[in-house]
């Protein structure tokens, strides 16, 4: 059975603990409070008026009993099209599997060895830190829309 971390506005974990335990960690976040994402919307978005992510991180072991954190990130993200220019809403449904290390050693050992994200463990993670990093990675360069999208139009 899986634990339940409470998740306050701004939650932060003991990473080591948390994995141990087998925490789960889950809430909902508005983009507008995600500041390294605020500029990646477009010029005509005003931030409050764009909805919110889900997000759950947990505490897992990786295939070969590796400590790490499971970060989901789902919702919509609004972009602009760089094909057409015109407004597009982004699904994001991302899920990382990332590696801890408990030491900068470890870190630098562990990021050698795989092609894994690798992050050094904290007693004071803050968890919306995580999923920004995830969201930050999984929205496009250059998004554009899939069909329907006319240059010029």
């Amino acid at each position: 059975m899986t634990n339940r971390t409470p998740c306050d506005a701004s939650p932060k974990i003991d990473v080591s603990r948390f994995i141990e335990a087998g925490d789960t960690c889950s809430g909902e976040v508005p983009i507008a409070q995600l500041e390294r994402l605020l500029d990646r919307l477009p010029e005509t978005v005003e931030p409050a008026e764009v909805g919110a992510l889900a997000w759950q991180v947990k505490g897992v072991r990786d295939a070969m009993g590796r400590p790490a954190l499971e970060i989901v990130v789902e919702g919509v993200f609004p972009l602009v099209c760089q094909r057409c220019l015109r407004p597009l809403k982004w699904p994001v449904a991302q899920r990382t599997v990332v590696l801890v290390a408990r030491t900068p050693e470890a870190l630098v050992a562990l990021d050698d060895e795989v092609e894994q994200e690798v992050i050094l463990g904290s007693k004071a993670q803050e968890v919306l830190a995580l999923v920004e990093d995830e969201l930050l990675l999984s929205l496009p360069f250059a998004p554009k829309h899939e069909t329907g999208c006319e240059v010029g139009a």
